[in-house]
């Protein structure tokens, strides 16, 4: 009876063998994926021992058997998983000064301030701090002062890296005497990183290019650069290139037909170290315009937006000094400073 029944079990595994054969040769691997490997399980005896390849049972409390063959499930992983970094960005504290040009009296009172230069980017107060204004004509800076809240941005694409804010303000006389004035906004800041670079932004206005301050590596300066521009002052149109072509044209015809004397030269003017924006005055009120404006780095001992030099616009290697005679209608070019210190 034992026998019959080892046959009747040695039967049934051999015709499921050859069915699960048929099964897998019929399969369509429609996705073109490789088919697994076919693995078959040892006939569970009747006791509930599993039969082994030889013949022999391994009972069923005893999963690995005397041969010391393993399980088919794998053991866990020995490699512990990485949890993702919690560890915040590094971030740097910054100081550094942003600087705006000022011309005009010292201002006792609030706004208007009425003896301030127009085009000044800030305002001098008698305390000895400076703030900025709506009314300059070159753009407001209103809301430039001691704890105005400050935005640092990145240099090239304009992504908000940092905050901080103008620590505190004062005037100086950048010229020892010669009265170019500069207001000073002291600023702190916490940035992500440690950039080369970065602009500020004070409140809604802005930005501004902050750069390592040539005279002390470890802090920044930024200029505070509203807008000087020929255009803004009356008395000095912007020349265009019609106006120019068509004053060539005609000073050649008249020189063919006419022998001309030399033009009378003007002198009496006054720019070189003055505010931009009354040098400027200065010269064309006096026939001498004005076509360009240079806008290098700051020498020292001058001031920010003050006029270091005057040049001929057609050859800049001509410059004037104040008072010389110069042509009458000879183009000029005035050379105003930004707030950064050349280094």
């Amino acid at each position: 009876m034992g026998v019959a029944v080892r046959r009747a079990h040695v039967i049934i595994g051999a015709v499921l063998l050859v069915a699960a054969c048929s099964s897998n040769r019929d399969a369509r691997p429609s996705d073109g994926r490789p088919e697994p490997a076919a693995t078959s399980e040892p006939a569970a005896t009747s006791d509930g021992s599993a039969e082994t390849t030889d013949g022999s049972t391994v009972p069923a409390s005893d999963p690995t058997g005397s041969t010391g063959a393993t399980g088919s499930t794998a053991p866990p992983s020995s490699t512990p998983s990485t949890p993702p970094s919690s560890a915040a960005p590094a971030t740097t504290t910054v100081t550094g000064t942003a600087v705006a040009g000022s011309a005009g009296a010292v201002e006792t009172a609030g706004p208007p301030f009425a003896g301030t230069d127009p085009f000044a980017e800030a305002v001098r107060l008698s305390d000895g701090t400076c703030v900025g204004w709506a009314g300059s004509q070159g753009g407001s800076t209103l809301g430039l002062a001691a704890g105005a809240p400050v935005t640092v941005l990145d240099a090239v694409d304009n992504v908000e890296i940092g905050t901080g804010t103008i620590q505190a303000s004062r005037w100086e006389d950048m010229s020892a005497g010669g009265e170019q004035w500069n207001c000073m906004f002291d600023f702190t800041a916490t940035v992500t990183g440690a950039p080369a670079e970065f602009r500020i932004r004070v409140g809604p206005l802005g930005p501004w290019t902050a750069r390592p301050d040539p005279a002390g590596p470890t802090r920044f300066v930024a200029s505070v650069s509203t807008n000087a521009s020929v255009g803004l002052i009356s008395s000095c149109p912007a020349i265009t290139d019609a106006d120019t072509t068509a004053s060539t044209v005609a000073t050649t015809v008249a020189a063919a037909v006419v022998p001309t004397s030399a033009p009378p030269l003007v002198t009496g003017w006054n720019a070189a170290g003055q505010y931009w924006s009354r040098g400027v005055q200065s010269l064309c009120g006096l026939g001498l315009p004005v076509t360009a404006i240079a806008r290098p780095c700051r020498p020292a001992g001058a001031g920010s937006e003050y006029i270091t030099a005057v040049v001929d616009s057609d050859d800049p290697t001509v410059t004037y000094a104040n008072g010389v005679g110069v042509p009458l209608g000879t183009e000029l070019t005035v050379v105003v400073a930004t707030g950064r210190l050349c280094g």
